[in-house]
């Protein structure tokens, strides 16, 4: 996964996601997952991988209007028919509708001009060959000709449009069948004219006698205008647009209702999936409706469980897993190059397969040895284990200065911030490996320890010492040049590849255990101790 679906792979969720779409004729799933894990892009590569069907992804409003996402999954459904891609509203109103009129006559006209001009051009050819004298055609005749033309065209589209509208009984802006494509722009059309015009029809009948010097006459009026149409009324509508739409196309829809993390309101959430649920099985229509576990967490955390909620609503509910090393190292190929395995393999186990960490990671790499690769005007090869020291440095750093910031905002655990800003002098003052300068600091200095009521700071403050256990860990495991068969997971692995493999996991493992409880984190972060542990030592030196 990652940003940007040209450059996107499709991870063991996707695939499976892919499946179950494929083996039902209509779906209702929801997509859950860590903030930045890839389901917006997961929803993209959906909507992309086949031209043949028509879907669309709308992100969800920050705060819930009864009716307004309906409306706007309405409009976005009907512009992306009018121009893909785009969405771009071509309006139906009385002046173009002027203007069209206009180019018809004047396109009527050209044609009986230019039908005039052949006649006589063949005329003076004909008399030319003969040796006859000339046929003479009058400017008054030519000006005949011309007249009677255009009115005969304009009399034969306004019969042609009459017949077709009793035929049909609608507006139709073509007297012979239309195609499917066609048929479909016009629906989006009349669609659009829905949602952004309110229709008032007027009609009125007069009646005149004249008898002799007294005229009596008659006048009725009636003017009818459109009812604001309710939330019911614009979700069956909507409806009956997509039958429709699968009717013409005979292709499947997919709706993707994207980001319902960044409602303010749990309530809103409910509100939305509650207000979209009679879209469900549709056939041929498949929802598909994402929120970060994190927005879950923080609202049962308010009293609305949200899970319950998708659990209940939809017909599966996938948890869009992280990348495995495979995965990860197949994304940064496509987006980088001269990007070594082992590289690839530190950004994975530092990002804990998140897609959205994994390319900060890469890039940050990338950053670093751009800037280091020129020493004094000469090409410099940085080592793996210099660009992992400083990748981790600046991580670390950041966290320090996290914590302290968050300290610092608490009244109850501000006299904690010296502290951590000893520990961060004394990393600082120091030289060599990370791994060596981290634990040489966290036996000397005292990090804080907050005991009491659960927060913010609390829990960010107990995660700190596995989060710097397993950044000296990373520098250690990256720290020695190994051969390249410790690298090759493709095939069946000997001893020094299989320690490797396990070590690369249970490293990523703990970094993914860092977003939970600290004694989750502080067990991860044991387990990946002893995996690094059993690594073997390099048998070559590898420049």
């Amino acid at each position: 996964m990652g940003i940007g679906i040209e450059k996107a792979s499709s991870s063991t969720t996707y695939l499976d996601l892919v499946r179950f779409i494929a083996d039902h004729p209509t779906s209702a799933i929801g997509i859950a997952g860590p903030r930045g894990v890839g389901k917006s892009t997961m929803m993209q590569q959906l909507i992309a991988r086949d031209r043949a069907s028509l879907g669309i992804r709308v992100p969800a409003p920050k705060r819930y209007e009864p009716g307004e996402l309906v409306r706007l999954i309405h409009g976005t459904l009907a512009q992306e028919i009018l121009q893909p891609g785009a969405g771009t509203y071509v309006s139906t109103t009385p002046a173009r509708g002027r203007r069209s009129l206009l180019v018809n006559v004047l396109k009527r006209f050209l044609f009986a001009v230019a039908l005039v001009v052949l006649l006589f051009l063949w005329s003076e050819k004909q008399s030319d060959s003969s040796g006859a004298s000339k046929w003479e055609v009058s400017t008054l005749t030519v000006f005949l000709i011309v007249a009677f033309g255009s009115w005969l065209g304009l009399f034969l589209r306004s019969l042609g449009r009459v017949l077709v509208g009793l035929w049909r009984g609608a507006d139709a802006p073509f007297p012979w069948p239309m195609t499917p494509a066609k048929e479909l722009r016009r629906l989006a059309q009349a669609e659009l004219a829905y949602l952004h015009f309110t229709e008032t029809t007027q009609a009125k009948n007069g009646v005149r006698l004249k008898l002799g010097l007294f005229t009596l006459s008659g006048e009725d009026q009636v003017s009818v205008a459109e009812r604001t149409a309710t939330e019911a009324d614009g979700v069956e509508r909507l409806r009956r647009f997509l039958r429709a739409v699968v009717r013409v196309t005979g292709s499947q829809v997919i709706i993707c209702v994207d980001e319902l993390d960044k409602m303010d309101m749990p309530e809103d959430v409910v509100a939305v999936v509650n207000g979209i649920k009679d879209l469900f099985h549709i056939r041929s229509v498949h929802v598909l409706v994402s929120v970060s576990t994190d927005a879950m967490h923080s609202f049962a955390a308010r009293g609305v469980v949200v899970r319950d909620v998708f659990d209940s609503a939809f017909d599966e509910v996938v948890e869009v897993s992280r990348l495995t090393y495979q995965e990860s190292a197949e994304l940064l190929a496509l987006r980088a190059t001269d990007f070594s395995v082992p590289a690839m393999y530190f950004c994975h186990a530092w990002s804990g397969g998140h897609p959205r960490d994994l390319i900060r990671a890469a890039r940050a790499c990338v950053t670093y040895r751009a800037k280091q690769g020129e020493d004094g005007g000469k090409s410099r090869r940085v080592p793996l284990a210099e660009v992992v020291d400083a990748v981790l440095a600046d991580d670390v750093s950041a966290m320090l200065r996290a914590v302290i910031e968050k300290l610092r905002s608490e009244s109850t655990t501000t006299t904690l911030v010296p502290d951590v800003i000893a520990f961060r002098d004394l990393l600082d003052e120091q030289d060599g490996p990370l791994h060596l300068r981290l634990r040489a600091a966290m036996n000397v200095a005292d990090l804080p320890v907050i005991e009491g009521p659960a927060s913010e700071a609390t829990m960010l403050v107990q995660t700190l010492s596995p989060y710097l256990r397993l950044a000296a860990l990373i520098s250690e495991f990256f720290a020695p040049a190994r051969p390249p068969s410790d690298w090759r997971f493709d095939s069946a692995p000997g001893a020094p590849a299989k320690s490797v493999r396990n070590a690369i996991d249970d490293l990523a493992g703990a970094r993914v255990a860092m977003s939970g409880h600290p004694l989750e984190a502080e067990r991860a972060t044991g387990r990946a101790a002893a995996a690094v542990a059993a690594t073997s030592p390099p048998t070559a030196t590898v420049r």
